[in-house]
């Protein structure tokens, strides 16, 4: 098969996924939420925990960039226009995965014209807008012949504090629960700025790692390598923070913080939770932190991709532990559904809540297009060479870059 008919019908798949996503989407939206697996005991479920997920991917490409624009650091240049179309695909995405979610989705609009400014999802709604925006307009200066690098730099100094407060504020929504003392942790946010920063940087060191295999994108192997070396920080901080976490909430013994963590533990959760700490975390972290498994592309894209499906898992432990035990000591009482005693277990289940083909089929339409975005952005902005800049009389002594 040629490289053309590859690509188109890598094209036709996603279209058609896009097209099955839509159409089960139109389903739901005639029959209501009760043909998903969410029930009156687990209310948020896949769409949502779709949502956090992308959210992070989003935010950790473009901190990546942002922070290498203001560290002044060369060699992570040729990959920031991947970077900002995996961050700016990734951000649609999110945005997307919060329309099936709603049982009215037309009402959508209600919360800019009535949202209260006290509230986190109004938070949430202006910094993904906002970060929409940036990505926006960063990616318009990337793939400009020239462009002074004092306006990249303006950019990465609005960018990166934007794209932290958007793992923040998506934390925020969860940690000022009180009813939910799983989330209810300050730790919350740091945590999802860590796991961002490693699944950001994993889903990019996956896409170059694969770009350079198919000789579409020319990279050196030293930039994929420092990805890679850098990736082992984040690595690090991120299964110390989670470490923090799990100490604090069995040590001080508090009832509910301390069931829903064995939940994790060794309760139903379990079976996400160690391959989420050991196949997402400590594997990842031994192939990049050696020199010499770090020089093998075929390993740094399995690190990458380890590294992603890891924080996916986190973002369902997340969820899923705090929404399987009951809040209060009565019965439920829910019409249906019912909730989990702490030592349960439900192999390859998550207890009360099971995605339906519904939701699975709206989810692979929605990550369809995100793919579908990627491709376009790798083919039209990331891997088209850039008409050659038009010589000028210098005018000022004011610096200018070459596109990145």
């Amino acid at each position: 098969m040629t490289g053309q008919a590859a690509y188109r019908g890598w094209m036709a798949f996603l279209i058609a996924l896009m097209g099955l996503g839509f159409a089960v989407w139109l389903h739901q939206l005639s029959n209501g939420l009760t043909v998903t697996g969410m029930n009156n005991v687990v209310s948020w479920g896949l769409y949502i925990i779709a949502f956090m997920y992308f959210v992070g991917l989003s935010a950790g490409g473009l901190i990546v960039v942002a922070g290498a624009q203001l560290a002044g650091t060369e060699q992570f240049r040729p990959l920031s226009r991947l970077a900002v179309v995996l961050s700016g695909a990734a951000i649609v995405v999110a945005a997307l995965f919060v329309l099936p979610d709603l049982g009215h989705p037309e009402r959508v609009y209600r919360i800019v014209i009535s949202g209260q400014f006290y509230s986190p999802l109004v938070w949430d709604v202006i910094v993904i807008v906002a970060f929409l925006a940036i990505a926006g307009v960063d990616l318009w200066l990337l793939t400009r012949p020239r462009v002074r690098e004092s306006a990249v730099t303006v950019m990465a100094i609005v960018s990166l504090p934007v794209a932290i407060l958007l793992a923040s504020v998506d934390a925020w929504i969860f940690g000022l629960l009180v009813a939910r003392p799983f989330w209810n942790s300050p730790l919350l946010a740091p945590m999802f700025i860590s796991s961002a920063l490693v699944s950001g940087m994993g889903l990019l060191l996956v896409v170059t790692v694969v770009l350079r295999k198919l000789n579409v994108l020319k990279v050196e192997q030293g930039v994929v390598e420092s990805v890679g070396k850098l990736m082992v920080w984040f690595i690090a901080i991120d299964l110390f923070l989670l470490f923090a976490e799990v100490l604090t909430a069995i040590a001080s013994n508090v009832p509910d913080h301390r069931d829903q963590t064995m939940l994790l533990l060794s309760g139903k959760l379990a079976p996400f939770f160690w391959p989420e700490v050991i196949l997402g975390g400590l594997v990842p972290f031994v192939i990049l932190a050696l020199p010499q498994t770090r020089r093998k592309n075929g390993l740094l894209g399995l690190a990458g991709a380890l590294a992603v499906g890891g924080i996916l898992l986190k973002r369902l432990n997340i969820m899923m532990a705090s929404m399987s035990l009951p809040l209060i000591e009565l019965a439920p009482g829910q019409s249906f559904g019912r909730y989990v005693e702490p030592g349960e277990r439900f192999w390859l289940r998550l207890g009360d809540y099971t995605p339906t083909w519904v939701e699975w089929s709206i989810a692979a339409g929605i990550v369809a297009f995100g793919a579908l975005l990627v491709t376009l952005g790798v083919r039209y902005l990331v891997t088209r060479p850039l008409p050659a800049p038009a010589i000028e009389p210098a005018a000022s002594g004011a610096a200018t870059m070459p596109a990145r």
